[in-house]
Order: structure tokens, then sequence, then C-alpha cells
């Protein structure tokens, strides 16, 4: 049984989940090096509904 067309691979699955892992593990390193921009997130949350 063959699946459709849209329905991704598996290999494909992988590829996307290390660019987005990697992408935030990059943003993470960015700002962690610019105080300004955390400070600036983290007014931007204060006040936010705590989950």
């Amino acid at each position: 049984m063959k699946a459709p067309a849209f329905v991704p691979k598996p290999a494909e699955i992988g590829r996307e989940a290390i660019i987005v892992m990697g992408g935030a593990l990059l943003a993470a390193l960015i700002i962690g090096q610019l105080p300004g921009v955390r400070a600036w997130i983290k007014k931007q949350w204060d006040g936010a509904p705590q989950v």
C-alpha cells in the first residue's frame, strides 16, 4: 500500500525537525548574547498569563 503524495516521508520529517531545533538553538544563543534584546523580550512578556 502506497502512502498519498502529501504524506511526508520519515527522512523529510527528521530533516525538518533538525532544521527547527537548530534554528531554536541559534536564536537562544543570539538572544543570550544581546542583553538589550533579552530585556525587550522580557518586557513584552511582562504581565502575560502564566500557564
